[in-house]
Parts: structure tokens; C-alpha cells; sequence
């Protein structure tokens, strides 16, 4: 499970070196290799394990609803294999970091299956966006059993 979050910098290349806690389960767990896509506003990075048991659940047609085919054909147009390299790094490519508005500061993000990569100025946008709605998470929290 990954869970925190890094401020990483991407290089002139397009690599993102991933957080040492992150790492180590990529490289014990699941082999090194990834699934990036783009999911607004930030890019999602699936272990390709975790990528195949969405590809399993999209398969059931009762998964596959008409409003959500383009969606899906977006998320799978922009989707692109990697593999961690010998210094812990992935490459981003081109597009993927356009559309995420990601130049060279990114907060790399632990949740639960899959790494979330966001520009780092889209980051503090949306935690800035969410300081309201923080006021009442304890109560939704208690409904799901959370705390």
C-alpha cells in the first residue's frame, strides 16, 4: 500500500525519480513497472498488477456505460508503460506532463493501489481548495467507519 506524499523535481528529460518508500513495493511487490495515465488534473501511475484488476472490472459490461466510454478511450489513449530504471526513476512522457501542467516541481502522492503525480502548484490549489471541506470530513468519516 503506498500512502504520503514527496516533492520531488523533474529533470531536463522528463524522469521523476520515485520516493524510496514508494520504490521498495514497486520493486518487491510488483516488479518495477507501471501504468501512467492522465486523470485531470494529475497524472495516476498504477502498478501493473493493480492497472490489470481495473482492466478486469472495466471487461463486466455492466462496468461499461455509454457516458463513460470516452472517459475510458481518454484514460487509455494517454496510458504508457514504464519501468523503473536502476536509479529509481521513471520517464514522463511529454504529454502526460503537459496536460498535468507539470514542468519540474511535483508532489508525488501515496494512495492506497496507485501513485498520484501532480504538478506541484496544482497541488497547493487543491489542498488551498479543500481546507473548508476538511471542516466536516470527521463526520463523513465516522459514517464509513474511517475513525
Amino acid at each position: 500500500m503506498f500512502i504520503g506524499q514527496s516533492l520531488q523535481a523533474i529533470d531536463s528529460k522528463g524522469r521523476l525519480s520515485i520516493p524510496s518508500k514508494f520504490r521498495e513495493i514497486l520493486n518487491s511487490k510488483y516488479g518495477g513497472k507501471l501504468i501512467l495515465t492522465y486523470l485531470q488534473p494529475y497524472i495516476v501511475a498504477y502498478p501493473t498488477e493493480e492497472w490489470m484488476r481495473i482492466e478486469e472490472r472495466l471487461g463486466q459490461p455492466s462496468m461499461i456505460q455509454k457516458e463513460i466510454g470516452d472517459l475510458i478511450r481518454l484514460i487509455y489513449s494517454y496510458a504508457s508503460e514504464c519501468t523503473l530504471d536502476n536509479q529509481g526513476r521513471i520517464l514522463i512522457p511529454p504529454t502526460l506532463r503537459e496536460f498535468a501542467a507539470i514542468q519540474r516541481d511535483v508532489a508525488v502522492l501515496g494512495i492506497r493501489n496507485k501513485i498520484e503525480i501532480w504538478s506541484k502548484d496544482r497541488w497547493d490549489e487543491f489542498k488551498e481548495g479543500v481546507k473548508e471541506k476538511v471542516k466536516t470530513l470527521p463526520d463523513k468519516l465516522m459514517e464509513i467507519g474511517f475513525l
